[in-house]
């Protein structure tokens, strides 16, 4: 996706082209400099007065939360997704795309409603070994061949922890962790492979 016209597009209106973006067939590579206006938007709401949610519930909300600091955890080399603001990030893009909306809700509905067979509760109120444990069972999951009873999870899985790790690889705190120092003619931002792989890892390890 490219920027029409630089400065003559709102802000708004980057907004609703990198939502649709994200689920367009030609999806992959993220607009960096769109994203930044998302991560903008965020960023002043909570400096003023704090972020009031757009399409999430509180519940989906602070679930997608905890996934994205499961996704993306603090460490010494910086701040967790939710430091980065991904959450936030995801529900500004759902916003402006009901394709992604759904994918959200029913994603979210399946984590808890899988929580509850296997433990009694929510995925947001299971413990942090239970919530790992599904997380762990979801990659290995995807890592086989055919459908199972895990394929939506699996699915949903994939679009959280890359739309996390993107929002945490085009914020300040993401730039800073990749030691980016900014480039004029960069329009278009691909996360490292590394980094999935990394995230990948980090999720095993949990």
């Amino acid at each position: 996706m490219t920027l029409a016209d630089g400065a003559s597009v709102s802000r708004r209106a980057v907004l609703k082209q990198l939502a649709l973006a994200v689920t367009s067939a030609s999806s992959g590579v993220f607009n960096l400099e769109a994203a930044r206006v998302v991560h903008a938007l965020a960023r002043e709401e909570r400096q003023t007065g704090g972020y009031e949610l757009k399409i999430l519930t509180a519940p989906e909300f602070a679930t997608v939360s905890r996934l994205a600091e499961l996704i993306v955890p603090a460490d010494a080399g910086g701040g967790s997704g939710v430091d980065a603001g991904a959450a936030e990030f995801i529900d500004l893009l759902c916003s402006q795309n009901d394709v992604l909306v759904d994918i959200y809700q029913r994603g979210l509905r399946w984590f808890d409603s899988t929580m509850r067979r296997r433990t009694g509760t929510r995925f947001l109120d299971a413990s942090d070994i239970e919530q790992t444990q599904l997380l762990d069972t979801l990659v290995e999951a995807g890592r086989s061949v055919g459908a199972s009873d895990l394929t939506a999870g699996v699915e949903f899985f994939d679009w959280v922890r890359r739309m996390t790790v993107d929002a945490y690889y085009t914020s300040p705190i993401g730039m800073a962790d990749l030691q980016y120092q900014g480039n004029a003619v960069l329009t278009r931002f691909d996360v490292p492979p590394e980094a999935l792989t990394f995230v990948s890892r980090r999720i095993e390890e949990l």
